[in-house]
């Protein structure tokens, strides 16, 4: 009897502590010394000159899961046809975003695929970062630093070998920069490169840390790196992947490392805890992508997203839940799972010119929280069309149903895919976004264009960013080239409403080469309305015009005012003021354009030589 009675209470403790025998992982902290600090100004390279033809890693890991991941495509195809004659209604009863600067970005000759990213500091000093090349412009593309990522990495001494799937971010608390790039495509030689910067200056000294790949000797090699931040730590996800194995064994989870970022910034040991073998009912978790928040006001915890990415049709989203700091020994990773309202699938290759492009598969890209909503977006099968597009995916973390939303992006005429997304709002209780994407068809060559969602399910027309010029074709023998394997996309923090972005383009030489844009919800079009940044206000009209435009500017300390005019392109046209101010306060300066042909300018204020605005000015 009083046996009987123990195994009772032994039965209700355990059932009382396994809340979910569902959700299941291994925890593992480590310890990693700074290698080196580095100045990256001592890599600068004017002359970017470069020899790069390698393919990167794919992101499904070599031969046997690809080969799975083609047949996978082919049977989508398969069970959803091509049906080009299918149309649908126009989005334009909300508008598309505003286009307010665009310019060539990094235009080095990459690896393939082109993996292009980006961050954009205080200043509007915007750093691109593609394999394996580091790009810093300001806000009209004019280069203040170009950098060689294998050099700046390789100067630790301990990695030589290939890099691959650059990341950058911006902390907006710390007025820092993150960047991580891969190394090594085998066990042996897979190691994660980390840099922290020491100050808000991109093309200074760095803190660089040299991260094992290969934690367990098991065969496996770190890729397709996925980063975002806390008030605290960094949250760095990336696969492991087995080499030349089958796609049912080759595949070793996803996991999560956990780093106080505050131990990077200062060039201290980095302090970090690792989460593997990620499952739920037994399956090992997929390509798990942290969630960034949507503004500076950084969380204390940390959302993922994950789902079944290699199916032909799936309604299943997972959302993951870390709580507690890395030396938090109750620190949890709740997990459950959500039911979509709209199945996401594998998309079928992309049809560009000449050959086909490579869509992966359908993982969540990007992602971003604001106010108890997550967004995300990935490439998917268009169930219509039988086209690539994208999947918008809306969740709300108080509600305890388990259903989401799903939206199908879908162009009209084009395959689209690897989007990136950023909220855009100005009010917390808003949740609307600009999205872009890669887009190309039989008659269209690969170029980049975005999308803005007002947040209730309505979605504006596409406006192109960049229109490629040639086919991409950089690899020998095969029908299907790299495309992706991701875009770069940031909110800029003291403009609500406005983002920069990076995609990629196929150019001249039939390569890629990233493009950088400046974009805007209509409401926050500061090529037109009044900006404030700090205590001075531009204010620029009429625009659009075909004579005048007259600049006025809240100048109340008196500071030396520079006004520069350039063409679309970036090049300069004229500088039309430079010197003192009459007077404190309000000046207004008026300048003709009846000279110059019809087409888009831009012009930009400087007070004491620190930018105060760039305006896109169209003349008519």
């Amino acid at each position: 009897m009083k046996s009987t009675f123990l195994l009772l209470v032994m039965l209700t403790i355990i059932a009382m502590v396994q809340i979910d025998v569902s959700a299941q992982y291994t925890v593992s902290s480590h310890r990693d010394d700074l290698k080196a600090s580095v100045d990256m100004g001592q890599f600068h390279d004017p002359f970017a000159f470069n020899v790069k033809y390698a393919e990167a890693p794919h992101p499904t890991g070599k031969a046997a899961m690809r080969a799975f991941l083609r047949k996978r495509k082919l049977e989508a195809q398969r069970q959803t046809p091509l049906r080009p004659d299918v149309t649908y209604q126009t989005r334009s009863v909300i508008p598309a975003p505003e286009l307010l600067a665009s310019f060539s970005g990094n235009s080095i000759i990459s690896t393939t695929p082109l993996d292009n990213h980006l961050a954009v500091g205080p200043q509007e000093h915007v750093v691109s970062t593609i394999n394996v090349h580091m790009l810093v412009t300001n806000t009209v593309g004019f280069w203040l630093g170009s950098y060689n990522l294998e050099d700046f990495f390789a100067s630790t001494g301990g990695l030589t070998n290939r890099f691959f799937d650059p990341r950058i971010i911006y902390d907006p608390q710390e007025d820092r920069f993150i960047m991580v790039i891969m190394n090594g495509s085998e066990c042996e030689d897979s190691e994660i490169a980390l840099a922290f910067s020491q100050t808000n200056n991109p093309r200074g000294a760095w803190n660089l840390y040299d991260l094992d790949g290969c934690l367990n000797d098991d065969g496996t090699f770190a890729d397709y790196p996925m980063i975002s931040i806390t008030d605290n730590e960094l949250f760095l996800t990336y696969n492991a992947v087995n080499a030349d194995s089958s796609w049912q064994t080759g595949f070793f989870g996803t996991q999560i490392h956990q780093i106080n970022k505050m131990n990077g910034y200062n060039g201290e040991v980095l302090n970090r805890k690792v989460w593997k073998d990620i499952t739920y009912n037994g399956r090992l978790l997929r390509n798990i992508c942290p969630v960034r928040n949507a503004d500076e006001n950084l969380p204390s915890s940390m959302y993922f997203l994950s789902n079944r990415n290699f199916d032909l049709s799936n309604d299943t989203i997972f959302l993951l839940h870390l709580t507690g700091e890395q030396d938090d020994p109750n620190a949890t990773l709740e997990m459950t799972h959500r039911v979509l309202d709209q199945p996401y699938g594998v998309p079928p290759y992309a049809v560009q010119k000449k050959d086909s492009m490579d869509t992966n598969d359908a993982r969540v890209l990007d992602a971003f929280e604001q106010n108890g909503t997550i967004q995300w977006v990935g490439n998917t099968m268009d169930f219509n069309s039988g086209r690539s597009a994208v999947f918008h995916g809306v969740l709300h973390l108080p509600q305890l149903q388990d259903v989401a939303s799903g939206h199908i992006i879908a162009h009209p005429t084009d395959y689209i895919g690897y989007p990136g997304i950023s909220w855009t709002g100005s009010d917390p209780s808003q949740q609307d976004a600009i999205i872009v994407v890669s887009h190309c068809s039989p008659l269209r060559n690969p170029g980049g264009s975005a999308i803005y969602s007002d947040g209730l399910g309505q979605y504006s027309d596409f406006v192109t960013i960049i229109e490629g010029t040639r086919p991409v074709d950089m690899q020998s023998g095969v029908t299907i080239e790299r495309w992706g394997d991701y875009a770069g996309i940031q909110r800029l923090y003291n403009q609500p409403g406005s983002v920069w972005v990076s995609c990629s383009y196929g150019r001249q030489g039939n390569v890629h080469e990233a493009w950088i844009a400046k974009l805007a919800r209509v409401e926050e079009n500061v090529a037109t309305e009044e900006t404030e940044r700090g205590n001075v206000a531009v204010n620029s009209y009429p625009n659009p015009t075909d004579n005048y435009v007259t600049l006025d500017i809240e100048n109340p300390e008196g500071k030396n005012i520079t006004v520069y005019l350039f063409d679309a392109t970036g090049k300069p046209v004229k500088t039309l003021f430079d010197g003192p101010a009459n007077y404190s306060g309000k000046a207004s300066l008026s300048f003709a354009l009846h000279t110059l042909p019809a087409g888009q300018y831009l012009v930009q204020v400087m007070l004491d030589r620190q930018e105060v605005v760039t305006r896109n000015i169209v003349k008519l």
